[in-house]
């Protein structure tokens, strides 16, 4: 790129776990485009700091995931960040933008983001305007305060870096063209388009959905058991996966396990955009740009594009999420392949901020499929070589590991994950049936299919050090929440007395529909003394005329949370869905704690902190007294603060 050139360039990086802040970073970089930057897209896992030299200005979309985590594509820029021998001048002319994106049901609302403005700032970069923080669990969700946002991005943008006397910026009806697009491998490349092995660029991630990590492995498939009555109205399974090779997991951590669309799905697009000639011919992704500043030692062609059996419906089955709820981004591209002016207006107005209230009412809350929309704006015809640009990734999807200590292996030495997975399956406000695509793909597996899987362990709950030091723990967890905690219950049984003892709090619909592993707590509770062993507390909520769920568990035995959380120093870890479930869960500590509190005061007791060991009592100080709910709440970001109250919700 000539100098004049980096003059209006911008690196727009994402970190992300689910698509979203890819998807936000995409639409950032399409703002720039409109505004004349050279722009290059990527995931934080492909650059080093010293690309950001290259440059006008680098913007970050940056999601927080569990306790405060960064997404596991950005810890490795991050964690590059923080090495000592940076000065503070390291990114000095670097300017940037921020957008974190967090869930304030979270303790640690966009903490990853907060922290990397902070890094960012601390060696010298320069930031053109205030980050923003999204909160999912908002009433316009991630969409309404990004768009606030980017509206102030923009007009940033025009005052530091003004256009030329004779630009303007590009309209939004505009097209602004692809830099990739897929080609027939037959075809004789013409001289504007080159291959992105050949100039070191890297196809988009958009377009990369299979999982392809490099600690990927095999596993097989050994049970696929239905464990909720046929008649009950969740079919929940319990999986059992074996590996040929033996891996090291702790209880939190997962397996992500990469979906396939439904044959009939992938058949019915290809029809309706009739790519019946083109569905099963060899297929490449070429780029359609010249130059780029990155260059072939910063980044790699993904392996999917140089499979020589590549298809479009290979890619529509394995790679592209063709049944995700479509973003503002999907509606605005489609609208671009229409000639139905009341149809482009339509899908038009679901993008434009001062109708997001519309775009959620359409495709959010009746939770409409891709698939759904373009049978419903069926004037749209898509050009099977933009797919990569149009449609989202296929993402591998999470699921906690069920198994641990004795569980995670099997006779023959190799290594057993055991899964506890909800079919997510359901009526939408629009009488829809809507199913999820990773659960619906494994409830159809037969026993014996081999999946590619790798492990995620940034939820992990312990080391398998910490599991022998005594350590006591508070467990609550709802439905399918239980797996990770049964994992870490069985590690502790592997353990014996030297593992503390577990409170466990469970919660789900039904004892006789959905109590799961009933059978194991009572088995384990013979194998461990009753000084360290496991008490189970229920709670089902549909089983009497009034509901009862974990958190009224948690104040009906105040006392026990007293002794566990300020006698015996426990751990707490929260599991199961997100949204008001973990809101609940600590209300309810925080309320059980202080009604200890008043009844100690008016027995006229002292309240005192917690209670330590010798050695710990000469190298930490005692916890202050809890007199009130404000103290106990305080108390709780403090145990956060030291990892001692963890969740996991999804």
């Amino acid at each position: 790129m000539t100098e004049q050139g980096r003059g209006r360039s911008a690196l727009v990086l994402y970190g992300t776990e689910t698509g979203t802040a890819q998807d936000l970073a995409e639409e950032v970089g399409r703002t720039l485009e409109r505004l004349h930057f050279y722009t290059d897209v990527l995931g934080l896992e492909n650059v080093n700091h010293s690309l950001l030299h290259q440059y006008t200005l680098t913007v970050f979309v940056v999601a927080t995931t569990g306790q405060g985590d960064f997404p596991e594509n950005a810890r490795r820029f991050w964690t590059s960040l923080l090495r000592k021998k940076l000065a503070a001048t390291t990114l000095a002319g670097v300017e940037y933008a921020l957008a974190g994106l967090g869930d304030t049901s979270y303790p640690k609302f966009n903490w990853a983001a907060r922290k990397l403005d902070k890094r960012l700032r601390q060696l010298g970069a320069s930031s053109i305007v205030e980050p923003c923080e999204a909160d999912e669990q908002g009433d316009e969700g991630t969409d309404g305060a990004f768009l606030a946002w980017l509206q102030q991005f923009r007009k940033s943008i025009l005052t530091t870096f003004p256009l030329a006397d004779d630009q303007i910026p590009i309209p939004n009806d505009v097209l602004l063209p692809s830099k990739w697009r897929l080609q027939k491998t037959f075809d004789h490349l013409d001289t504007s388009v080159t291959s992105p092995i050949a100039n070191g660029t890297y196809p988009p991630s958009s377009a990369a959905g299979r999982n392809s990590s490099l600690n990927s492995f095999s596993v097989s498939l050994e049970t696929n058991q239905r464990v909720t009555p046929s008649d009950h109205w969740q079919d929940v399974r319990f999986l059992s996966l074996k590996a040929s090779t033996k891996f090291d997991y702790m209880p939190g951590d997962a397996l992500a396990i990469s979906p396939r669309n439904m044959p009939a799905d992938v058949e019915s697009l290809i029809n309706r955009m009739s790519w019946q000639q083109i569905a099963d011919t060899p297929i490449r992704l070429v780029s359609t740009r010249s130059s780029s500043t990155l260059t072939s030692s910063n980044l790699a062609a993904n392996a999917i594009f140089s499979r020589p059996s590549l298809t479009l419906r290979v890619l529509l089955t394995e790679h592209l999420d063709i049944n995700a709820i479509p973003r503002r981004s999907f509606l605005g591209c489609i609208a671009n392949y229409t000639s139905n002016s009341m149809h482009k207006e339509r899908l038009l107005e679901f993008t434009d901020p001062q109708y997001l209230d519309e775009y959620y009412d359409y495709a959010t809350r009746p939770r409409r499929s891709i698939l759904e929309i373009l049978q419903e704006f069926d004037s749209v015809h898509l050009p099977w070589e933009e797919v990569t640009n149009i449609f989202p990734p296929m993402r591998p999807r999470q699921f906690s590991i069920a198994s641990g200590g004795l569980l995670k292996s099997s006779e023959d030495g190799s290594t057993k994950f055991e899964l506890l997975v909800a079919i997510v399956k359901y009526r939408t406000v629009i009488k829809r049936i809507r199913e999820g695509v990773c659960t619906r793909y494994l409830a159809q597996l037969p026993v014996g299919t081999t999946l590619q899987v790798s492990l995620k362990t940034e939820g992990r709950f312990s080391t398998a050090g910490e599991l022998t030091t005594g350590q006591s723990h508070v467990l609550i967890g709802a439905g399918t929440g239980i797996a990770p905690l049964r994992a870490l219950i069985h590690e502790k049984a592997m353990h014996g007395q030297v593992s503390g003892k577990t409170a466990l709090f469970f919660g789900c619909r039904n004892e006789k529909s959905d109590y799961f592993f009933r059978d194991e707590w009572a088995a384990l509770r013979t194998r461990v003394p009753p000084s360290a062993g496991l008490e189970v507390i229920t709670a089902f909520s549909r089983d009497q005329r009034s509901k009862v769920y974990v958190q009224d568990r948690l104040r009906e035995r105040s006392q026990l949370i007293w002794q566990f959380l300020r006698e015996q120093g426990a751990t707490v870890i929260v599991c199961g869905s997100s949204g008001q479930m973990p809101k609940a869960v600590r209300q309810a500590l925080v309320d059980a704690l202080a009604q200890q509190a008043k009844s100690a005061k008016d027995e006229g007791n002292a309240v005192t902190g917690d209670r330590m060991g010798d050695e710990e009592e000469e190298s930490a100080e005692i916890e202050e007294p809890i007199h009130s709910a404000e103290d106990a709440e305080k108390y709780l970001a403090r145990l956060e603060k030291q990892g001692r109250y963890r969740q996991e919700t999804w």
